[in-house]
């Protein structure tokens, strides 16, 4: 390969790496959600501040990161955090 092609190929590599990082927090967080680990209200809002923060809203746009995080969180229901139920 070129040195044009393999320097896009590096780029394209960490920007892909970035965003099945963030699918995976996201799902793992709504995991926590339907366990009563954490509220889903602080897990989608803390989502939204990471794609923000890793420049993921910028790349990829509002409505796909939207689509990322309303994928992970739509079974999770709202449930009693461990500590409200006590």
């Amino acid at each position: 390969m070129s040195q044009d092609a393999e320097l896009l190929e590096a780029w394209r590599a960490v920007a892909n790496a970035k965003l099945n990082e963030y699918r995976r927090q996201c799902w793992r967080l709504a995991h926590l959600v339907r366990k009563g680990a954490v509220q889903r209200l602080a897990a989608v809002d803390r989502s939204y501040e990471i794609a923000v923060a890793h420049a993921l809203v910028r790349s990829l746009g509002e409505d796909r990161v939207q689509a990322i995080i309303n994928e992970a969180f739509a079974n999770a229901d709202f449930r009693l955090m461990h500590s409200e139920v006590a």
